[in-house]
């Protein structure tokens, strides 16, 4: 029995050693830029690496944030201001959407939804004509709200809603609705609560996703006061010095707001996902 229990610590441990490898190897990058943006322009590129450099030149994100010619904190706040209501308004919608397929019955659900799974297929590359005519036609092409209004319909969001929903008791319903309850209370005040873990990971996607968008803000905004976080990052990479300290001093500012976010919600973010498609 004592030998079994040592083989089966042994397994553990090199499973563990083994895990903690591979997540050293996809924090790497991480760790890379980190160590790059305090380096001088000529220390970046340079072999062997030296991670530590001998000089840590903290002026990089001075010199990022008090660039005149990119204004580096009014992409911080575009990019907060898009991320909060497209996250807000894709909760919203989703929620109320994902309801309606899991506890509502209407003529066509089967086949709207299927519409929906359907919809989730189609890249978004494919939709940017469209909207670009679209928004143009209607006056807001170089608005934020051209980058906000699209994130609110989200077919995997509700999709992923709706196995959550799917799998909340219909008695709850059932007797809600005895009491003279309509579906937006039943929802509201019932039903919306108890998806707590699936809504926050659905906003940690969805926030992370909306701060990283990069195709459409660099279609629909043109004005340097419109720009946001991936803009203002590629002002550094497409400049001619190509000074890479600074773009990655750029990039290190615009990963902690989500990587706060993370680590405050990580626990609701696994229970969500994991837990999202349990019963159909």
């Amino acid at each position: 029995m004592d030998n079994y229990k040592l083989k089966v610590k042994g397994s553990r441990c090199i499973w563990t050693l083994l895990l903690a490898l591979f997540a050293f190897l996809f924090l790497l990058p991480l760790l890379w830029m980190l160590s790059a943006s305090v380096k001088q322009p000529l220390e970046v590129l340079s072999y062997p690496i030296k991670w530590i450099p001998e000089t840590l030149r903290w002026e990089n994100y001075r010199k990022v944030w008090t660039n005149a010619q990119m204004p580096f904190g009014r992409c911080y706040f575009n990019s907060t201001f898009i991320a909060v209501l497209t996250l807000v308004g894709q909760l919203i919608f989703s929620s109320l959407a994902a309801y309606a397929f899991a506890k509502m019955k209407f003529r066509g659900k089967q086949f709207t939804f299927l519409f929906f799974l359907m919809a989730m297929m189609i890249p978004g590359q494919v939709l940017q004509i469209p909207r670009f005519m679209m928004f143009h036609k209607i006056g807001l092409y170089d608005n934020l709200w051209a980058i906000i209004l699209p994130g609110w319909f989200n077919a995997s969001a509700i999709f992923m809603l709706r196995q959550f929903y799917t799998g909340l008791p219909q008695e709850l319903s059932d007797a809600a609705r005895i009491d003279g309850a309509g579906h937006l209370r039943i929802w509201g005040q019932i039903l919306m609560p108890l998806t707590k873990s699936a809504m926050i990971s659905l906003g940690i996607l969805g926030f992370t996703t909306a701060w990283n968008e990069y195709l459409s803000p660099l279609i629909f905004l043109i004005n340097k006061q419109n720009y946001t976080i991936s803009q203002g990052i590629r002002f550094y990479l497409m400049d001619e010095a190509r000074e890479y300290n600074l773009t990655m001093a750029a990039s290190a500012s615009s990963i902690l707001p989500f990587l706060i976010l993370f680590v405050f919600c990580q626990k609701y973010f696994i229970e969500g996902i994991a837990t999202s498609g349990m019963k159909e």
